[in-house]
């Protein structure tokens, strides 16, 4: 796994286990049902922040590392021809 990739499954497991201290967690939550939950939806959609502090630095975090990861996919996917 490389460094970027490494550093995504960390900082989405510290949310993991934030989202896990909550007592109304569900178990088998997806990273859906975890957005949901911190940040609610108003009119069927999702709210684009919480209230929650903590869940947001979580959640600002993992979304910096994703996109760090993203930037290093990209090219290689033209590269290998996933898409052309």
């Amino acid at each position: 796994m490389s460094q970027e990739a490494q550093e995504v499954y960390d900082s989405g497991l510290k949310l993991w286990k934030y989202y896990h201290e909550q007592k109304d967690a569900l178990t088998d939550a997806s990273f859906y049902d975890i957005r949901k939950y911190f940040q609610g939806e108003t009119n069927g959609r999702m709210n684009t922040k919480s209230d929650d502090e903590v869940y947001m630095r979580l959640i600002d975090d993992l979304r910096s590392k994703m996109k760090i990861l993203s930037q290093k996919i990209e090219p290689k996917v033209y590269e290998y021809g996933f898409l052309k």
